[in-house]
């Protein structure tokens, strides 16, 4: 959504209360009685089809009128589920709807342009000059060329505000740098680890005590002192696993327009351009797991540069698990994020949201970012400004 788009919604939902204000002054009834009202029609209208009509479906109606009367009297009765059934959930987006309005109805605040300085703004030679002196070499180039993964993503979204749902899945953001899950590292190591120790202090305890139990004889115990730590190990090592979730991501910086790779097992990581990164898919085909088994679709993310002190590999990535759009979606939202010529797209205002919560960056190593605070109520932690540039 560009910002004209975003300016003709603003203008709708104006024109919308005014309309809602001016019937209230010609008929006296308030929004809620006027709805109420327009519901005990639609269901009149809908029950004498039905008599009509006996044993068939409303919703199916070869009258477009009595059809979409029938869908939206199934939209409410499944909002007043959802409301009935998720009380929390109901209270939490009432909150939130109550707090938009409050922002609005501040318009000086609400529409107030602030400073964009933070942003990055320098040429792509300067940035990539930036990335050598970080990684503390130059940059080797490559060409990308696969039987599986030939599938290219797009790399813009037809709106910001496009695939909402990412909100808690791959895609984290704090306003200044959004995040990308990599398959491979350190925390899904310490995973498999994890599993490995459980696993073999359970079945190791299990054939001592079973079947070779009586050797012990008064030194039974000597199995548990064994074992018991290992398991224990195994336990703590998959619970605190996520302490290292940090080191296995994409970093987009929005304010350096760089992105950092994540950390391999051998390598450590690095930095380039964000146009420098391609995403891949395989072509709608499901790609075999490294553990073998299952097969998961899975999508490549490819450095185009990488430095020059890698000499016999060439780096690729892992991403996604789940399917084309997904890894598409996420893909897209990353670089739409580096565009600083449009805002961030309302679908990660959540994101920044928690992480201001708890004053955190996306790493949850530093603090959050100064420049993006003025743009939340530090009240309510939620964003109350018209855009976050």
């Amino acid at each position: 959504m560009n910002i004209d788009d975003k300016r003709s919604e603003d203008e709708r939902i104006l024109d919308e209360l005014v309309e809602r204000h001016i019937a209230e002054e010609e008929d006296g009834l308030t929004h809620e009685e006027r709805e109420k009202i327009k519901r005990e029609n639609r269901i009149n209208a809908i029950k004498q089809w039905c008599a009509e009509n006996p044993n068939r479906d409303p919703t199916r109606a070869k009258d477009k009128t009595i059809k979409q009367l029938a869908l939206d009297e199934e939209d409410v009765v499944r909002i007043e589920e959802f409301r009935k059934n998720n009380p929390e959930k109901m209270e939490e987006i009432e909150r939130r709807g109550d707090n938009k309005s409050k922002y609005r109805d501040n318009r000086q605040t609400y529409k107030e342009r602030l400073p964009r300085d933070y942003l990055h703004k320098d040429s792509y030679e300067t940035r990539l000059k930036k990335a050598e002196v970080l990684n503390g070499c130059g940059f080797k180039t490559r060409t990308f060329k696969s039987k599986r993964f030939t599938d290219e993503y797009t790399a813009e979204l037809k709106s910001p505000n496009r695939g909402s749902t990412l909100e808690g899945h791959w895609v984290r953001s704090d306003g200044q740098q959004l995040a990308i899950s990599w398959f491979g590292g350190w925390s899904n190591l310490f995973t498999g680890l994890s599993f490995l120790l459980m696993v073999a202090a359970v079945m190791f305890l299990f054939v001592d005590l079973v079947v070779i139990g009586f050797v012990w004889e008064d030194y039974r115990w000597v199995p548990f002192a064994v074992y018991a730590p290992m398991f224990i190990i195994g336990f703590y090592m998959h619970k605190y696993r996520a302490i290292l979730s940090h080191r296995d991501k994409f970093y987009f910086n929005r304010h350096t327009g760089l992105v950092k790779t994540p950390h391999t097992l051998f390598r450590k990581p690095f930095y380039l351009p964000y146009e420098d990164i391609v995403c891949y898919g395989a072509n709608e085909r499901n790609v075999g797991s490294a553990r073998g088994g299952s097969r998961v679709f899975v999508s490549l993310m490819v450095p185009l540069k990488y430095p020059a002190y890698y000499r016999l590999t060439k780096p690729t990535f892992y991403v996604g698990g789940f399917n084309r759009e997904w890894d598409s979606l996420q893909y897209a939202t990353a670089m739409t994020f580096m565009d600083t010529s449009i805002p961030l797209g309302t679908h990660l205002y959540q994101s920044i949201e928690h992480y201001f919560k708890i004053d955190k960056d996306i790493t949850e190593k530093h603090g959050f970012p100064e420049e993006i605070k003025p743009y939340l109520d530090p009240d309510d932690c939620q964003v109350n400004r018209h855009e976050v540039w």
